[in-house]
């Protein structure tokens, strides 16, 4: 039996891992901040089954590592490694091995609506920022919640 919230997390995680692995494809929603200003928490992925080397720098992925599922973007790839790094962290993660790979975020579906995966030249203004910023990173999530709390309450009062 699951005693604690991390054990109910990572099987949570390997469980998801495991339907794209079988099934080619997943929808996922995300709960980190790492990826901001492309993705955002409570954004919707969309993951596909994706052998290592079908992937190109620049493009999402999604890693199961440590009980966790981890999208973040292609910097490089080194031989059979890929070395990723969120677009609002300061620093590379550890590379991604094949084993480590889950497959590759698609689509990103916000609010209802599709968002572009490329960073555009302000996101990538924007991910600078919040790279040296741990201030502007509270500061932009906070924004973003606000925003989407009004967004939801016009949509109720469309109704």
């Amino acid at each position: 039996m699951v005693t604690n919230l991390r054990d109910r997390a990572s099987l949570r995680c390997e469980l998801a891992a495991e339907v794209v692995q079988n099934f080619g494809e997943a929808r996922l929603q995300v709960t980190g901040a790492s990826m901001l200003p492309t993705v955002w928490p409570g954004d919707v992925v969309f993951v596909q089954r994706r052998a290592l080397r079908e992937l190109q720098p620049g493009q999402i992925l999604l890693a199961y590592r440590n009980g966790a599922l981890i999208a973040h973007r292609i910097k490089s790839i080194a031989g059979d490694r890929l070395i990723t790094q969120g677009d609002s962290l300061p620093h590379s993660d550890p590379p991604v091995t094949s084993s480590e790979l889950v497959g590759q975020v698609v689509s990103i579906l916000r609010g209802g609506r599709d968002v572009p995966l490329k960073q555009s030249h302000w996101r990538r203004v924007l991910s600078a920022i919040l790279r040296r910023s741990d201030f502007c990173l509270r500061m932009t999530l906070r924004a973003g919640r606000r925003w989407h709390r009004l967004r939801n309450q016009e949509l109720v009062w469309a109704r």
